[in-house]
């Protein structure tokens, strides 16, 4: 039984291809974005997914970054957040202290490459 219908009843094959509705299957059926597709064509979507999905991680970025730079310059939360982080404790990362500590530290150093 498709749809309803019994296969017993007289239906060509051109009325079964209709019922079932995919006529063929295309890779990169965007070749012309003009060109009308078959709507019953199916996309075999891993051709364009490596470059759909890097499109739409560079638009996420660029979103990302315009709400940041296009954010209140009157709001410095930010700064209340990095005292209070301050204040429980957390060192400075740019401090002379911190600096100094970090360039004496040998296993960054071996993990950097860096020779003295």
């Amino acid at each position: 039984m498709l749809n309803g219908i019994n296969l017993k009843d007289e239906m060509s094959n051109a009325q079964l291809e209709q019922q079932l509705g995919v006529s063929s299957v295309a890779t990169n059926p965007i070749n012309n974005p003009y060109k009308n597709i078959d709507k019953n064509l199916l996309i075999d979507e891993t051709a364009i997914s490596d470059e759909a999905v890097n499109l739409y991680q560079k638009e996420q970025d660029v979103k990302q970054f315009n709400t940041l730079a296009m954010s209140d310059p009157e709001d410095m939360s930010h700064e209340e957040i990095v005292a209070g982080l301050f204040n429980k404790g957390v060192s400075d990362v740019f401090s002379d202290e911190t600096i100094k500590s970090l360039s004496a530290n040998q296993n960054l150093m071996d993990d950097l490459d860096i020779e003295f």
